[in-house]
């Protein structure tokens, strides 16, 4: 009675004999035992050339199973072409063979195929639950480690035992963390299949022929993300269809197709995933993004002079601001970009964009494949610990203190021939450092698309893999950290939030 994930359970029954017989029906059906439409109890009748005992051998084996009753049951040969009236006296025989044999043709190939597809539809709670215990386990394991550094090599007898538990425990945790993360993923199909009728809809209210060309759509992203990244494209792709295609007469006058397109490409690049919204249009209007951002005071002419066309780009992402000259239920209120930009980030990504002048403009998301159990450098600062995610770096240097320059008054280095900006991170924490004029630094170099920044910290512990815990309603910390995780010897460390950081 204290069972639970029966439905598991019965799944582990039908696999530990799938390869011993053919199961020809099961009461209550397969489908209702995968949705647990069932007491403590089933049964099933199962054509096998094996003998009981080994049978039922092999399903007590499955945990949690208390009884197997096995019963005989003589079937006559039958004709492979339809139900018989020659299979009743089998039923009329054997009272505890109560399914209907007679629908035994029909019968068979679904339930083999159920079985042969190893599939079990799971309440996405369940999976939440299981991967809580990932997490627990993980911080045991971290644990171990902790226990194991801690303790000099003449104290510990089995050191050596030690140590190969300790591999093999993070061989297994690593296995189970990507076989939860594989059954959480979804193809983010289930969000994109509704864009092209969007696209066809916006044709007759822009009175704009376009056409929407999706790749990817096999993609997978863990099920969190997916339910929230349909609203943030569909900002993107309205954004490429208003602002970004030119009119059809506008086209044909340039030389180009009359009809504009639009690409949606997904793919998977390491431990992320890449989601590109493109068009083929006219471009973002440099001079015009410039002219709007100094009527509206986001900058200033004299910092306009010293602008790149990637710091104007940026701007567009900036609360409630947009070019466009009228506003409709399209575009034009202000809340495009920047609501895409949040919620990107509030998944743990970023968006980038570029654009050529006539040529179209290209938003790129970049994604986490899972929110939950990251890789991490663990780093420290004064006396305490912070985890910035291993994704987010590109190297770590030793940087002499004369190499150090300052480009209008702040620090920069000069790294192969490329000037990145630095940061302090116990300047930012307002913490004090562990040496105040140490000869040289240790500077993590942090990537986020195409920018650099270089984090100048006081130790480096390690790589861990990290569980990310919320901070929830406790902490607010003007989003400078995304989260925090505990470490084996059970002190908690920060997780920082590098597109804050950047």
């Amino acid at each position: 009675k204290t069972c639970i994930l029966k439905s598991a359970r019965a799944f582990l029954v039908f696999k530990s004999v799938e390869n011993k017989g053919e199961l020809i029906k099961s009461v209550p059906s397969t489908e209702q035992i995968e949705d647990e439409e069932f007491d403590f109890d089933f049964s099933w009748i199962f054509a096998s050339s094996d003998t009981k005992e080994n049978i039922k051998k092999l399903v007590m084996n499955v945990s949690e199973i208390a009884e197997v009753y096995i019963d005989d049951i003589e079937i006559p040969d039958a004709p492979a072409a339809g139900p018989s009236n020659d299979v009743k006296p089998a039923q009329e025989k054997k009272e505890t063979a109560k399914p209907d044999v007679k629908e035994k043709p029909k019968k068979a190939s679904a339930s083999k195929g159920k079985v042969g597809s190893r599939s079990v539809r799971v309440d996405i709670d369940k999976l939440d639950v299981l991967m809580n215990l990932v997490s627990e386990l993980i911080i045991a394991k971290n644990g171990l480690v902790s226990a194991g550094a801690a303790s000099p090599s003449g104290q510990m007898a089995n050191a050596q035992a030690f140590h190969e538990q300790i591999e093999y425990l993070e061989r297994v945790t690593t296995n189970l963390h990507e076989s939860v993360m594989k059954v959480r993923m979804v193809p983010i199909e289930s969000v994109v299949n509704r864009f092209p009728r969007m696209i066809r809809d916006l044709n007759r209210k822009l009175n704009k022929k376009m056409e929407l060309y999706m790749t990817g759509e096999e993609t997978e992203l863990d099920r969190t993300v997916i339910d929230e990244i349909g609203d943030p494209l569909m900002h993107l792709l309205r954004n490429s269809a208003d602002h970004g295609l030119e009119s059809n007469e506008e086209r044909v006058r340039l030389g180009k197709p009359e009809v504009g397109s639009i690409f949606l490409d997904a793919y998977q690049d390491g431990n992320n995933v890449v989601i590109e919204v493109r068009d083929d249009g006219a471009g973002i209007d440099i001079d015009r993004v410039r002219q709007k951002a100094i009527e509206k005071g986001s900058i200033t002419e004299k910092q306009a002079e010293t602008m790149t066309d990637k710091d104007f780009i940026d701007l567009l992402f900036l609360p409630s601001f947009s070019t466009a000259e009228k506003i409709t239920d399209v575009s034009g209120r202000g809340v495009g970009l920047d609501v895409v930009k949040t919620k990107i980030e509030a998944l743990g990504g970023n968006i980038t964009a570029k654009t050529v002048a006539g040529e179209g403009s290209t938003f790129t998301i970049s994604l986490p494949l899972t929110l939950a159990i990251i890789q991490a450098l663990m780093v420290k600062v004064g006396e305490e610990k912070y985890a910035i995610p291993l994704g987010s770096i590109n190297g770590i240097e030793d940087i002499a203190k004369e190499d150090i320059s300052f480009v209008q008054s702040k620090e920069v280095i000069n790294l192969r021939g490329r000037v990145i900006p630095i940061l302090r991170l116990h300047d930012i924490l307002d913490m004090e450092p562990v040496e105040n004029d140490p000869e040289s630094l240790i500077v993590v170099i942090m990537q986020k698309a195409e920018q650099q920044v270089g984090l100048v910290i006081d130790e480096l512990i390690g790589q861990q893999e990290t569980v990310i815990k919320s901070l929830g309603h406790h902490i607010t910390c003007d989003k400078l950290f995304s989260g925090a995780t505990i470490l084996g010897d059970g002190e908690v460390a920060l997780i920082l939030d590098t597109n804050t950081l950047m």
